[in-house]
């Protein structure tokens, strides 16, 4: 008797045994699933810095199985499908992170470099505008909204994008020879001459800025003065496709000397 009463005493042990062992998942601890979520982000946003884009991929696939909404995932996805050469992906990805965080100027900026790898220079230009106006003091956004506009044939919406670069940092790469190049496009060859003369100084490296005035002089009547832009071009640049197609040719055409060049710039650099 005392048999029979032990047997299902240890059998009802045994099922509660079991039945704690399989009431589900395992506990998962937030705070440690939140630590390897952002764990992952940082080391693929270095992966991608790196050109790493697998061991990035591997990352954030890790981040979305636990986050599938995660903003910065996509937008990391984002940039290793840019990587990868599939911009229609890229553009998705990246406007999903920033639908999501909206107030995010980095997402924006890169939609911005997606959009200018397709050449659809309106899409780019609207894409760093919002990056610029979220974050005014990074030149570098304004340099690539104002380009985007150039690109697009917006002269006149560029000139003041590049005035306020100027007024942020002069010395963010050659936005001088940027807004000289609008002044030249938009008739104000006095305030364009002025500007490029200006970017040869701020910037002495800068090929095109000399490119630029010898046309502004050129298209003045001072072919003396455009001249002597065209053949400091090439004493700077003696070998680049620009070099020999546009500056060579153009000495010759204005009467001058096309020989020489030794330093061995290169403007498509």
């Amino acid at each position: 008797m005392r048999l029979a009463l032990v047997r299902p005493l240890t059998l009802v042990i045994a099922l509660m045994g079991t039945s704690a062992g399989c009431s589900g998942d395992p506990q998962v601890d937030p705070a440690e699933q939140a630590e390897k979520v952002k764990s992952n982000l940082k080391s693929a946003r270095v992966h991608i810095a790196d050109g790493k884009i697998e061991k990035a991929r591997l990352m954030l696939k890790t981040v979305l199985e636990i986050d599938p909404n995660n903003a910065d995932a996509a937008y990391c996805m984002g940039r290793v499908a840019f990587a990868d050469g599939a911009n229609d992906k890229a553009i998705t990805l990246i406007e999903k992170a920033s639908t999501t965080e909206p107030e995010n100027h980095e997402y924006l900026f890169w939609l911005g470099e997606v959009y200018k790898a397709d050449e659809n220079f309106n899409a780019a230009a609207t894409a760093y505008g919002k990056a610029f106006a979220l974050d005014p003091e990074n030149g570098d956004y304004g340099l690539a909204h104002a380009k985007m506009l150039k690109k697009a044939g917006k002269f006149g919406d560029a000139e003041p994008i590049l005035q306020k670069v100027i007024e942020i940092d002069e010395q963010v790469e050659y936005v001088y020879t940027e807004l000289g190049d609008v002044l030249r496009e938009t008739g104000k060859d006095d305030e364009a001459l002025r500007t490029y003369m200006k970017a040869q100084t701020v910037h002495p490296g800068d090929l095109m800025a000399h490119a630029g005035a010898a046309l502004v002089y050129e298209k003045k009547g001072d072919i003396k003065h455009a001249l002597d832009e065209w053949s400091t071009y090439v004493r700077m640049d003696c070998c680049s496709d620009y070099s020999k197609t546009v500056a060579r040719k153009k000495i010759q055409e204005l009467g001058g000397d096309a020989g020489g060049g030794d330093e061995g710039g290169d403007a498509d650099s």
